[in-house]
């Protein structure tokens, strides 16, 4: 006859273990939307340097098509009767001097480029650009690496792991490794929307200053040296952000192998 075999009932959860088992799934849980925002701040990096490379090529046509100009300057203007050198190197001159006036040689090209830039560093407010978006959406991000640290170091003595010390060490490990690599990004983020700020402000300031003969010239080779000095910080922005999603990733692992531990 079978011997009826009483259920083992399982050990109740004390409550204290069970509420810090809660909040560090909350803990959790932020730094998983963490590394999402993180992806979506990339994905919107990616879409302005895309336009700021759109500018650069747009004054880079304007400065191409201004070397043409001056490399034929001395070839298109006939001798004088065919016997007046001085003509044509005066004649030469004018058209040179006309080269480096006051305005840009596709001046078209360099508004389409400023118009592009603009859009991307927001200007005027209150109209938001990308890169100003991802600004944005990273001071979100820094609120909430905030809140996860504070929820883990609220529950992580009640978990019971018996290793609390060790388990805390490596998790402010890691976040030292997110915040590190956040500076660098809000410090080349910050640069990039600098440079695409400052070169708008720029060609509009010659918008309205006085005509000045090689200003034309100065402008666009002023304005392209910035755009790739924007589209430098952007690629510096690109590299640093996974690795910063990285670091997030491995405190959430910790968080993650935390609450197994705790669990019953």
């Amino acid at each position: 006859m079978a011997v009826p075999v009483e259920p083992v009932e399982e050990e109740a959860v004390p409550a204290e273990v069970a509420g810090a088992i809660a909040t560090a799934q909350d803990a959790a849980a932020a730094l998983v939307m963490i590394g999402f925002q993180l992806e979506v701040a990339r994905w919107r990096v990616r879409v302005a340097r895309k336009t700021l490379v759109e500018a650069a090529e747009l004054v880079r046509e304007d400065i191409h098509a201004t070397k043409i100009v001056v490399a034929h300057a001395f070839t298109v203007v006939p001798t004088l009767n065919g016997r007046d050198p001085a003509a044509t190197l005066a004649a030469s001159a004018k058209l040179v001097a006309s080269v480096f006036s006051e305005k840009p040689v596709l001046p078209g090209a360099i508004a389409a480029a400023m118009d592009l830039t603009a859009a991307v560093s927001a200007i005027p407010p209150p109209v938001t650009g990308p890169l100003c978006d991802v600004r944005d959406l990273l001071r979100a991000v820094s609120d909430e690496h905030d809140r996860a640290r504070t929820l883990f170091a609220d529950c992580i003595s009640y978990l019971g792991l018996g290793q609390e010390y060790a388990t805390w060490q490596e998790f402010s490990h890691r976040r030292r490794h997110a915040l590190t690599r956040s500076v660098v990004v809000d410090m080349r983020l910050n640069g990039a929307i600098g440079n695409a700020v400052h070169s708008v402000r720029i060609h509009r300031s010659c918008q309205i200053k006085p005509p000045r003969r090689g200003r034309g010239m100065r402008e666009a080779w002023e304005l392209m040296e910035i755009l790739c000095s924007a589209v430098e910080e952007v690629d510096a922005v690109l590299e640093a952000i996974p690795k910063m999603r990285d670091a997030v990733a491995a405190e959430e692992e910790i968080v993650s192998q935390a609450i197994d531990d705790a669990a019953p």
